[in-house]
């Protein structure tokens, strides 16, 4: 039984909020634009530096509203608009990292950097350094005037030394105000749901976000300038070493694998691999995304065989209709000539035979209605702990021995609704099939608790939420391969010896 899964989730309004929050933190402006050249976030300092409107931070505009708005007002100089939006937005439509400096109108000098993002779309950071600008100037005049008069300007050096201390401290704080705005724009990163990272062309990791480097058993600061093969391990590099080699040849090259986790279990990925092309047109690295799909393929895997159990179950229940109704004619024709030829010979040599064959065929007819689901249901209330234990005694004479026989209730009393006779045979059943797993004996536990399904939980069960009683049979014994589990619930499927079991005990439980 499923542990509850209702846990808190962050809505997109409130995640795009706290994102909007952190980045008007910053003293960068931060621009965020999609593959689509459509913008995905900015923050407050980006408007301000440019003076653009507020109701131009509104996600979605494209890129070329902004180079439009900036051409008509002259921000670019002297030139035809048309081609200064076509230019700037072929430009950016090439997604590489770029550098420059652009003074504006009003004398501020920005200092632009652009950033790459996987599946294209780019990140960018607007920068004032017009006072650093003014002050690097003025340090280089003053230095050079010293140079020339130092011996007759002592005085005036000492003062230049100074401004230049002081200078340098503000260089130092600018440096530092940087090192923060990186750092905070890695825990935006980090808190993305994908696993991100980057190798270059020598098979190196050079980043990697929090969850790509976890997914892995390592940590970002662990895993920065390590081997490929030495961070994902031989299983998973001797599946992706071929999709590798490609991506750095400039093919993007998407792919599934599968990895055991740090925890034991095995867990699924499909990821894509972007080529990072350098401005001379060779492949630099790569740039790797990555998803978790572990639960979607266990969930497609569940649904598959849910349907396959469906259509098995309505395949069997129209056959043993229509098999039930031949047996009722053929078991009525016998019983009409037993009472017709009372103490005939024939009677005990072929019509007796023949009728008890026909009732153990109505036995198993009845076997895959239940199966099928079609089997008429009794249901009464039943206190289930009784039952277990009178069960328990039932199957003790049906065991060996060596095998021992343990009975549990979580609670001291449960009542549920229940058909006592069809849960009778499914515990019976049960009980049978841990029996022939235990030949050289063993432990048969049979477990009853009180358990609350939520609303998500009793809908993957097809029930109402509410309490149900829950009843675990459980055994010791050699247990069962993957292809068994997949196919045990089926009916006349059986790993028993010809004539040693029908198959249909397990199709029962089902039912």
């Amino acid at each position: 039984m499923a542990g509850d899964t209702n846990k808190p989730v962050i809505s997109d309004r409130r995640y795009r909020e706290m994102t909007a929050a952190g980045l008007d933190l910053l003293d960068q402006g931060v621009t965020v634009f999609d593959r689509n050249l459509r913008l995905v976030a900015c923050n407050r300092t980006f408007l301000r530096l440019l003076d653009f409107p507020d109701t131009m931070a509104e996600p979605g505009l494209p890129f070329e509203a902004f180079i439009r708005y900036n051409a008509d007002r002259g921000e670019y100089g002297p030139g035809d608009p048309d081609v200064q939006v076509s230019e700037r937005v072929e430009a950016a439509r090439a997604f590489k990292p770029h550098e420059t400096r652009r003074r504006r109108p009003d004398g501020t000098l920005l200092l632009i950097r652009g950033f790459p993002l996987p599946h294209d779309g780019f990140i960018a950071l607007y920068s004032d350094i017009t006072e650093l600008d003014a002050k690097q100037t003025q340090i280089e005049r003053q230095q050079i005037e010293q140079e020339a008069a130092i011996e007759r300007r002592t005085a005036e050096l000492t003062r230049a030394n100074a401004e230049l201390t002081a200078a340098i401290e503000d260089n130092r704080r600018i440096t530092a105000a940087l090192r923060f705005s990186e750092a905070r724009l890695r825990q935006i990163t980090d808190t993305i749901p994908a696993h991100i990272a980057y190798f270059d062309n020598q098979w190196i990791y050079r980043y990697a976000n929090r969850s790509y480097a976890e997914w892995f058993g390592w940590t970002s600061e662990t895993m920065a300038n390590q081997p490929i093969r030495e961070v994902i391990g031989l299983q998973v590099f001797e599946a992706v070493e071929d999709a590798v080699g490609r991506a750095l040849d400039g093919e993007e090259v998407s792919y599934e694998y599968s990895l055991t986790a740090p925890d034991g279990m095995t867990r699924f990925a499909r990821s894509t691999l972007v080529p990072d092309v350098g401005p001379d047109g060779e492949v630099i690295g790569c740039f790797v995304h990555a998803v978790d799909i572990t639960e979607q393929r266990r969930t497609f895997s569940a649904l598959a065989q849910a349907q396959k159990m469906e259509a098995i179950g309505q395949l069997t229940g129209g056959l043993a209709h229509d098999f039930n109704n031949m047996l009722t004619v053929v078991m009525g024709n016998l019983a009409g000539l037993r009472e017709t030829l009372p103490g005939h010979p024939v009677i005990d040599e072929f019509v007796d035979p023949t009728l008890e064959a026909a009732e153990r065929g109505s036995t198993l007819i009845k076997r895959l209605l239940t199966f099928s689901r079609q089997q008429p249901m009794a249901p009464e209330s039943v206190e289930v702990n009784e039952l277990v234990l009178s069960m328990a005694r039932l199957i003790r004479r049906s065991v060996p021995g060596n095998i021992s026989i343990l009975t549990q209730s979580k609670t001291d009393q449960l009542v549920a609704m229940v058909d006592a006779h069809q849960l009778e045979s499914a515990l019976l059943n049960l009980a049978l099939n841990a029996r022939d797993a235990m030949p050289n004996g063993g432990a048969l536990c049979i477990e009853s608790s009180l358990e609350p399904l939520g609303r998500a939980e009793a809908a993957d069960l097809e029930l109402p939420p509410g309490n149900y009683v829950q009843i675990a049979v459980s055994d010791n014994g050699m247990g069962m391969d993957g292809a068994t589990v997949a196919r045990v619930f089926e009916p006349f499927f059986t790993t028993k010896k010809f004539g040693m079991g029908s198959g249909l005990g397990m199709a029962m439980v089902y039912g």
